[in-house]
């Protein structure tokens, strides 16, 4: 089964057409919701389709009817639910099992990112909690009006069971973020920077538990490495972000940590045009950025930073692929 999201001229006539064209290619329609704006309408369709039938062929399909904008995404029997049905259990999950009301979300608005090629950038919703904090979700298929207000309405009807959680503080200071080089004198700070981090943040980094305190081998190769170059992120007099650019196996490859503190600001998109442009000036026509699958704030950067990206998952990572051919020199301290 696939979970289809298309727009479409608002017009009489054109569920008609859908379901003609999807009757002639033998895809049967399990479910609809639509959501209507001022001109065009978004329409999302769960549908089985014959075996062998590839998402893209059924995104053709749905183009071909008058679609546009189509994202496919195979779904599992969970998806013919009625939408309301499953914002109520969402409720009844949060108040009666003490789960938190962001993983609620992030399944009832399908967040977990999909294969979508040519990237341009996540789509976040700022919702507000009842206690006065921010809770952010992000996708990479744009949000729709009602699924805001579906979301906000959750988000104001319950109280996060295990009590309010901590307000994720982004530190504020005049201070200007300086990329630069780093050099074996940033020793200490990068491995200062990385017992600052969540072990949340470091799996996203490594996709592995990484045993702390950094063993200073392991640190003198993230400022000093043999094919490649090492960047940080520097606020003040400390380290607050690390990127490390390398050459692997005739592949431009880099990986970037950024402090907890600081996830919410822009100093990832930072690292990731200074890493292109360094990556551009080496020889590179193309920069491969890896991540884990469950990170989205590194897609974030990549679309923040204006790049376009096409999206690959292997062995529980995801590859970021950037064309480098418009990329400008930037100069960095």
């Amino acid at each position: 089964m696939w979970r289809v999201r298309t727009t479409f001229v608002d017009r009489p006539g054109i569920l008609a057409e859908i379901a003609l064209a999807c009757g002639a290619a033998e895809v049967n329609i399990l479910g609809m919701q639509v959501f209507t704006s001022a001109e065009r309408t978004t329409d999302v369709f769960v549908v089985s389709a014959p075996e062998g039938l590839t998402d893209l062929q059924v995104a053709e399909l749905f183009e071909w009817a008058g679609g546009a904008a189509v994202s496919v995404t195979r779904v599992d029997d969970g998806a013919t639910v009625d939408s309301a049905t499953r914002y109520l259990q969402g409720v009844r999950e949060v108040l009666d099992e003490g789960r938190d009301v962001a993983d609620v979300l992030a399944e009832l608005l399908e967040t977990e990112p999909p294969d979508v090629a040519d990237y341009a950038g996540h789509d976040v919703l700022e919702l507000v909690r009842r206690n006065g904090d921010t809770l952010k979700i992000s996708r990479a298929v744009p949000f729709t009006q009602v699924e805001k207000e579906r979301a906000q309405a959750l988000v104001s009807l319950v109280r996060d069971a295990k009590g309010s959680p901590a307000r994720v503080s982004t530190i504020q200071s005049s201070t200007v973020p300086i990329v630069r080089q780093a050099t074996l004198s940033d020793v200490d700070a990068v491995a200062d920077l990385h017992d600052r981090c969540s072990d949340e943040t470091l799996f996203d980094r490594y996709q592995v538990p990484l045993q702390l305190p950094m063993k200073t081998r392991m640190t003198r190769r993230l400022v000093a490495p043999t094919n490649g170059v090492a960047l940080v992120v520097q606020q003040g007099q400390d380290v607050v972000g690390h990127g490390l650019l390398e050459l692997v196996d005739e592949t431009w490859t880099f990986r970037l940590l950024i402090q907890d503190a600081y996830a919410g600001g822009n100093l990832g998109t930072l690292l990731v045009k200074h890493a292109a442009s360094h990556a551009k000036a080496s020889g590179a026509d193309r920069l491969t950025l890896i991540t884990a699958e469950s990170n989205d704030t590194l897609l974030r950067a990549v679309g923040n930073a204006g790049f376009m990206a096409r999206i690959e998952r292997r062995d529980g990572s995801v590859h970021i692929s950037v064309p480098l051919a418009a990329v400008r020199a930037i100069e960095t301290g």
